[in-house]
Formats: C-alpha cells, structure tokens, sequence
C-alpha cells in the first residue's frame, strides 16, 4: 500500500500493513539435556502470509556456559533451519538473532538474517532463500541445543510480526 506525501497514515492502515502475531519475553531455558529443545514456537495459519507478505522475527537471549560445550540456537519455518548461532566460548554470553522474511510465491521465501557471533554486538548477516509452503500452517521456532547438558541457554524475547506488503 502507498500513499501520497501528502496523506495521513490511519490506523487500519498500518494493522493492514505490519500487525504482532506474538510477542512473549518470558524466560524459557534449555538446560541438564543434549537433545534439541524448542523454547519459543508460533503457528502461522496457513496463507495468513499470503503470496507478496513475509515476517519479521526478533529473538534474543543469554547462554551460560559452565561445560564449555557447543551451544547452537537455530531459527526453524516449518522444518528448514533459516538462521543458527553457533557459541562454544567458554564465558556466559548474550546472543540475538533478526530475521525478515518476504513470500515472492505463497511457496517461495527470501530471508534477510542478522544475528549474533561472539556475543550479542558481534553481527554476521546472511541472505538465503527457501520453499516452504505458507499456504500451509506452518511452526515458526526457536530451539535450543547443548554439547554439554551443564550449559544453559535462555530466551527472553521472541516477537514476531506480520508484514503485508502490496
């Protein structure tokens, strides 16, 4: 949706522009387990995306490392991993992960990822496609995985927000 200069922007027209599908900053932890562990999930109704909108994902948190083991937080739609942050420093870090993610086809995405590398300042960005059907429900997660079941990954915001772009 455009508008001129000199137009006003109403309120219907940015719920019909960018509109919150979640937005949960409780504290979930993965910790005492090695198995891939899901701390924040959101179903997308099937074609709520539609063929031209995306998503916008924000999602941050802190690790501690008491094991020194690997420590990999991963971003999944549907089953595709769309971003990790991979830590295996022996020191409780911060980490973050920003994703926007734009349907060209209801089965064709694009995704810009910014996310964290050595602590929650260090960025790394990637752009990277996928085929995940949105005209489909699909699960939008966070997960978290340990080498050593005595490190602890936190997640304090999970937001997701719904962009139609026409």
């Amino acid at each position: 949706m455009s508008f001129a200069d000199t137009q006003s922007v109403a309120a219907a027209d940015l719920n019909n522009m960018l509109r919150g599908l979640k937005r949960d900053n409780t504290t979930y932890s993965v910790t005492g387990t090695t198995a891939e562990t899901d701390m924040a999930s959101l179903s997308i109704t099937a074609g709520a995306i539609g063929a031209t909108g995306g998503l916008h994902v924000i999602a941050a948190g802190t690790i501690t490392n008491v094991g020194s083991g690997a420590k990999d937080i991963k971003l999944y739609l549907g089953a595709t991993v769309i971003a990790t942050v991979s830590r295996t420093a022996a020191n409780a870090q911060d980490w973050q992960i920003e994703a926007w993610c734009f349907n060209t086809a209801a089965n064709a995405q694009r995704w810009k990822v910014v996310f964290s590398t050595a602590d929650a300042v260090t960025l790394s960005g990637d752009y990277t496609t996928s085929a995940i059907d949105t005209a489909s429900t699909q699960t939008l997660k966070l997960t978290g995985d340990l080498a050593d079941a005595t490190d602890t990954i936190t997640q304090t915001i999970f937001t997701v927000f719904l962009v139609q772009v026409t």
